[in-house]
Formats: C-alpha cells, structure tokens, sequence
C-alpha cells in the first residue's frame, strides 16, 4: 500500500509553471519509468527517489526563470495583425544561448486569463484565438549553441472573420528526443538508480489580430489600498472589445518614481485584473500619484492622486 501510495503521489509531481509566459516541464521520463518499475523496487528505495524528486522540483522552481533566459533568446517578444493592413507575414528570432545542441519545436497554444492575471491553457476553439488564422514555419529545428533561427508567421485571409481581436500565443519548447536511460551506479546493486533530471522549457509570446474600425479599449481603477507589506494592492477594470495594455507608475509629490510595473495586459477573457505594486520603503507616499501609461506609445492616459 505505502509503495501504490508514494507512486500515485509521484505521478501527480508533473508540473506547469506560467511566469511571463515562461513554461518548465520536467520529470516525466524519469516518473514514467519509476512508475514502471515500481513493482521491482523496495519501500526504502522508493522513498528515497521521491525525496530526490521533490528536492530537484524546488531547486528548479527557485531557478527556471534565470536558466531559461540563459537557454534561448526571442526577439520580439510580441506581434500584431492588424487585418488593414497589407503586411501579412511577421518574424521572431531564435538564438541558441546555451553551450549544447538542442532542438525546438514551434506550436500554437490558447489561454484564458484569470483576475489575477495567470493565464491557464485553455482546448477551447470557439473563442476569438488568432491560431486558426495563421500558418508558421519551421514547425521544429535544431540550433548549436549561438546559432540563429527565424521562425515566419503569416496571416491567412480574414476575409470570413467577423470583427474583433484574436490573440493566441506563439509556444517555442525544447525538445528531448529519446528518452535518457537511467543509469546505474558504479558498484551498486541492479535495483539502485541515479536519477537524472534535464528541465525542458517553453517560451510563449503573444500573437494578435485586429479586424475592424470600431475596436477600443479603457482602463478604469475600480480600487485601491496600502497592504501590511508596504504593497499598494490595486484592481483594475477593462472596458471596451479589446484587450488593455498599459504600463504603471506610482509617483511622489515630486513625480519622481516610487512604484513602477511595466507590459500589464488584461485580455478578453476577464475584465477584471488585480495587481499588488511595490513601493520603494523609503518613499513619502503622501500625496502620491498614480499613471497609468499607453503600453506601446508611453503617453499617460489616466493619472489620479491616490491617499494613502
């Protein structure tokens, strides 16, 4: 029962981290033949890989963002279509920043956008996702270390798309081809494996199509308060059939920064967004004033004085 027991636990241990749409999934191979060869391990040895799993799941929690920066580099970081417009094929750029050989496929994935801001993949194809409107290519390659690779994205004929906006998301991930063998350690017994883990990551940028003259967007601040943590917790309201994009910026009395957040986007799927900004400790928050800023031209498009 305590060997069922730690081998179901180990194979709810596949994980999905979304951080600025960085993905890491890992420990599958390794799970699928633990789970495999349960039968032939004894208690103590199965405890012990579990431990090992979960020890190496938090090492790569508190490092994935670092080492996935390290591993690929994608410029840009975001496209817009815009259906008037003549252009139909855009570009992204791959670089290989790691020291190995490694291959990549090239995917389109959907989300649904929460109040908090996480997005959660989502199968669902009746929403506005730009994905059924576009073609790409390559589908996978495979870069040495600082090589370079373009990844073409074109936009199909929308001709029979109602209006609106289309927003789905350009998935880059590693790829593992054939799986590593566990191997064993010198001297031990043919039941005693070393486990060896290889994180493998995504990076997903967001890809979106406009179509259609009467399309807006407007930020509204719904709320706002000061937390125990020196945080100012705000709530954001989006108004209009688009999605918002927009920087921002907490100033003191002498508009100088004391809180700044840049890239926020609130997507069709909520209208709602809540955002804890942190301020500078050392700051005078009284007659603070809060910006809220267009995105991509950087114009100030809302300002109000907050009382703190």
């Amino acid at each position: 029962m305590r060997r069922k027991a730690i081998t179901a636990e180990l194979t709810r241990l596949r994980f999905l981290i979304n951080r600025r749409g960085l993905y890491i999934m890992n420990t599958h191979i390794f799970l699928n033949h633990l789970s495999a060869t349960a039968g032939k391990l004894r208690y103590a040895t199965m405890l012990r890989y579990a431990t090992m799993l979960l020890c190496a799941t938090v090492l790569l929690l508190c490092t994935a963002a670092g080492t996935a920066d390290a591993n690929i580099s994608v410029f840009p970081y975001s496209i817009d279509f815009d259906a008037a417009s003549s252009k139909r094929v855009q570009s992204v750029r791959i670089i290989n920043t790691s020291s190995e050989t490694q291959t990549y496929r090239v995917s389109f994935v959907n989300f649904i956008q929460d109040e908090n801001g996480a997005l959660k993949e989502t199968t669902d194809k009746k929403g506005f996702y730009a994905d059924k409107y576009l073609s790409w290519s390559p589908r996978q390659f495979t870069l040495k270390p600082n090589e370079v690779q373009t990844i073409n994205i074109a936009r199909k004929s929308l001709a029979q798309a109602p209006d609106g906006e289309f927003v789905s998301h350009l998935k880059i991930s590693e790829v593992m081809l054939g799986a590593p063998k566990p191997k064993a350690k010198p001297g031990a017994k043919s039941n005693t494996l070393s486990m060896q883990l290889k994180a493998l990551f995504a990076i997903t940028l967001p890809v979106t199509i406009t179509k259609g003259d009467n399309l807006y967007s407007k930020t509204e601040l719904s709320s706002y308060k000061l937390l125990p943590d020196g945080k100012l917790e705000l709530v954001f309201k989006r108004l209009g059939n688009k999605s918002s994009r927009f920087n921002i910026a907490v100033a003191d009395g002498k508009d100088k920064d004391i809180g700044r957040m840049n890239g926020i986007k609130i997507y069709m799927s909520t209208d709602t967004l809540n955002v804890n900004l942190p301020l500078d400790k050392n700051a005078n928050i009284h007659n603070a004033i809060l910006k809220l800023e267009d995105a991509k031209t950087k114009e100030e498009i809302f300002r109000h004085a907050l009382q703190l």
